[in-house]
């Protein structure tokens, strides 16, 4: 790999975010000169079911909080709002959490400044940062696969806790072991991983142990300890995870890794 001080010239950086979202990280490589190459290793998708979703957001006042761990979820049930003709500013009559900056901005666009967000984005900060809530009731409107961390977090603490999907994610079509070797081939030099999903999904097609032999040379960043996380549990190595869960310090962490080699 070769850079300069400025950019990120001569640096081929393979992204994995979903097809609608690569975008604006594309775009923000693509102007520190990078070279992306996008392949999308998961589709983000209603639920099949939205009658659970449906039945909360009509309910919402009997909530005490409602948390929301990434921007699907806000993204989704304000669609099932609108869908419901409920007001877009439903969610001030309750107290809301989210994981971090980006969800807490979608969340202003449906009128509802967070109630609480942490300065880590960990389940365990959020679960530890709502304050006592013995006996409280909890919505996470969250995707079909999530963690039950921190569902299991709030309920050792006392809380009521009920989980909806909000979204599904699946892996896309046309997303093969062939095809990501042929990507790998064209000699990556950094890949991004911005949620848990975005390296399950590969590691379901070509097995764990074939995907680290695959990255083999190739930096792995991640968007946040949670992603990280997940990377290292597939015995994946972890070279650069962002200071914060942005897609900004996302792109800092990169360029800054790159500068030092």
């Amino acid at each position: 790999m070769q850079t300069s001080l400025k950019t990120l010239e001569g640096v081929k950086i393979l992204i994995t975010r979903p097809e609608k979202q690569n975008v604006l990280l594309s775009a923000k490589l693509r102007n520190l000169g990078a070279t992306t190459i996008e392949l999308p290793t998961i589709t983000i998708l209603p639920p099949n079911n939205t009658d659970p979703l449906d039945k909360s957001i009509r309910s919402i006042s009997q909530y005490d909080w409602v948390i929301f761990t990434s921007v699907h979820g806000v993204r989704f049930f304000s669609q099932r709002l609108k869908s419901l003709g409920e007001p877009s500013d439903k969610l001030k009559q309750v107290r809301v959490a989210a994981i971090g900056p980006a969800t807490a901005a979608a969340l202003e666009h449906l009128g509802k400044k967070a109630d609480y967000v942490p300065t880590q984005f960990l389940s365990e900060k959020i679960a530890a940062g709502l304050g006592d809530v013995e006996g409280k009731r909890i919505l996470l409107p969250r995707a079909d696969i999530a963690s039950k961390k921190l569902p299991e977090l709030l309920r050792q603490r006392g809380a009521e806790v009920e989980e909806v999907v909000a979204y599904r994610t699946i892996i896309p079509e046309g997303l093969s072991a062939d095809r990501l070797k042929s990507v790998l081939n064209q000699g990556i030099d950094v890949v991004t991983f911005t949620s848990p999903s975005t390296v399950r999904n590969l590691a379901q097609i070509v097995g764990a142990n074939e995907l680290t032999v695959l990255l083999k040379g190739v930096k792995v960043a991640c968007i946040g300890p949670v992603t990280a996380e997940a990377t290292k549990e597939l015995g994946i190595h972890v070279d650069i995870v962002a200071r914060t869960h942005t897609i900004d310090n996302l792109v800092e962490a990169i360029k800054n890794d790159i500068r030092t080699v």
